[in-house]
């Protein structure tokens, strides 16, 4: 007897489950990394931290060290040291 015989009824059900869910985790997952930021360019000045800067753009609630961690990706950074005159692109608040 085949898995697509009209018999086999909750086999066909449990395929099309698997796949729906297969699919709906795979979107989710991707979810994050297809979301657009928008982002600007901000020449660093005397006394600019990341800290100062990610603060501008983190919503109530949220956590300062992820824009930091953003910050830090966006451009690339492997530290937390500025320097005055240092373009950095960040994401629009």
């Amino acid at each position: 007897m085949s898995i697509w015989s009209a018999h086999n009824l909750p086999g066909r059900l449990l395929i099309l489950v698997m796949a729906l869910a297969s699919t709906f985790l795979l979107l989710e997952g991707e979810s994050e990394a297809i979301r657009p930021t928008i982002t600007v360019e901000h020449r660093v000045a005397g006394g600019d931290t990341l800290w100062a800067l990610a603060e501008t753009f983190t919503s109530p609630g949220e956590d300062v060290r992820d824009s930091i961690a953003l910050i830090k990706e966006l451009n690339q950074l492997s530290s937390s040291e500025l320097r005055t005159g240092q373009v950095l692109v960040l994401p629009a608040g």
